[in-house]
């Protein structure tokens, strides 16, 4: 089944964040961060059921290497990014009401 993906402006600010903070360590690490983050995505596209829901009807899929989680939400044929939190970071803080 071919899903749509929209990602949110949040998401699209999450992303630019963590690769700014990689790039200061290293340019190669913010290179990897987005090639996980691809591969990552490309899953959730194939897959989206098969990752659990996790609160508010908001599934999370795991990056392997770096501690960020991608958390989306599944309705009918599209799959929304909300937004690309830091494992240490709090979801509640951003969830819309």
């Amino acid at each position: 089944m071919a899903y749509k993906i929209n990602i949110a402006t949040k998401a699209e600010l999450d992303i630019e964040k963590a690769i700014i903070h990689y790039k200061d360590i290293k340019i190669e690490l913010a290179k990897d961060f987005l090639t996980e983050l691809k591969a990552t995505r490309k899953y959730i596209e194939k897959h989206p059921k098969k990752i659990q829901i996790r609160y508010a009807n908001i599934r999370i899929a795991f990056l392997k290497r770096f501690p960020f989680g991608v958390h989306f939400r599944l309705e009918d044929k599209t799959i929304s990014i909300l937004s690309i939190l830091h494992t240490s970071q709090d979801s509640n803080n951003w969830i819309e009401e």
